[in-house]
């Protein structure tokens, strides 16, 4: 049996393959429950199962530990056991967090394909934590952007970043200090913080263009990274309907609140891959919410494997 470790997976992940691997395997689909929550005194258990019939079946097993810090350790573990669906035979174990960065990224920017303008050029990133960069790397490759503008709490961190993507990337990334002055003018604005209040405003938005606004950082009832304006004036999708209408705060919240609608979520990743989808016209923005779905996971894991299995 194999282990992926992050740093083989840097290279057996290339977002635009990956990203095209997602569009194949929602078109492909798989049998995906549920996550499993459990207490471990302080800590958190998180079970991650999917499966596609005669091929392969996958499992995540994430710790989240509030306590890791005081030892230097990341709060969040995660691994990614693969195996045969038909056999149960284990094939490899993957980094959990690295797998999980990218296959977020890339599932941002696969939806970004089929609802942002083909046209876009400038993207806002609204966080600076790890699945940052990751997720303006992933927009760049279905994009063809030319500004990229970077906020965080902190603006040394933005800075940081900024200047890291600026040796990697042909667009020209900026860190900034106040987000308003720049949501106005930006085609993508993608969130990937543990906000609780909204960090984005629907007052901020260009009310004369339709723009794409992409939510991954929130997962609980509780956390919220847009505010009702923002959601109220758009056309809305999601990753998977399951997760999302089960523990996103982003849509459970305006719908709890009267603001919208079960109904008003048109369709997740499984409607936009389908030959069915067309792009709204209707001049509202779209917007795109993920909280994550073990299919995913799946999905990279085995092209992992194969890559590496190839190479």
């Amino acid at each position: 049996m194999k282990y992926l470790s992050k740093e083989l997976l840097e290279t057996l992940l290339p977002y635009p393959e990956l990203i095209d691997a997602l569009n194949e395997g929602f078109r492909r689909g798989g049998n995906t429950p549920l996550r499993h929550v459990h207490k471990v005194g302080k800590n958190s258990l998180l079970l991650m199962p999917s499966w596609q019939q005669g091929g392969m079946m996958g499992l995540k097993m994430t710790m989240v530990c509030p306590d890791n810090g005081k030892q230097g350790l990341d709060t969040i573990q995660s691994t990614y056991i693969l195996s045969d669906a038909t056999t149960g035979v284990p094939k490899a174990i993957l980094d959990g967090d690295e797998l999980t960065f990218r296959r977020t990224a890339c599932a941002s920017a696969l939806a970004s394909s089929y609802l942002s303008t083909r046209q876009a050029k400038s993207m806002l990133m609204m966080g600076t934590g790890k699945l940052a960069p990751h997720l303006i790397r992933a927009h760049s490759s279905v994009r063809d952007l030319k500004e990229i503008y970077i906020w965080g709490r902190r603006f040394e961190q933005a800075e940081k970043l900024a200047k890291a993507l600026n040796n990697e990337l042909t667009a020209t990334v900026t860190a900034i200090k106040d987000p308003s002055k720049y949501a106005n003018i930006c085609d993508i604005i993608s969130c990937a913080t543990f906000a609780n209040e909204p960090i984005l405003k629907g007052k901020w938005l260009n009310s004369d263009k339709p723009q794409h606004i992409d939510l991954v950082g929130g997962y609980t009832y509780d956390m919220r990274e847009a505010d009702n304006d923002v959601i109220a004036c758009s056309n809305i999708y999601v990753d998977a309907f399951s997760g999302a209408l089960s523990e996103a705060g982003d849509i459970l919240r305006p719908i709890d609140e009267g603001i919208i609608s079960k109904d008003d979520v048109l369709g997740d990743l499984f409607d936009l891959v389908s030959d069915n989808f067309k792009r709204q016209a209707n001049g509202k923005n779209s917007f795109f919410k993920s909280v994550g779905t073990a299919l995913e996971d799946l999905i990279a894991a085995k092209l992992g494997f194969d890559n590496y299995r190839n190479n």
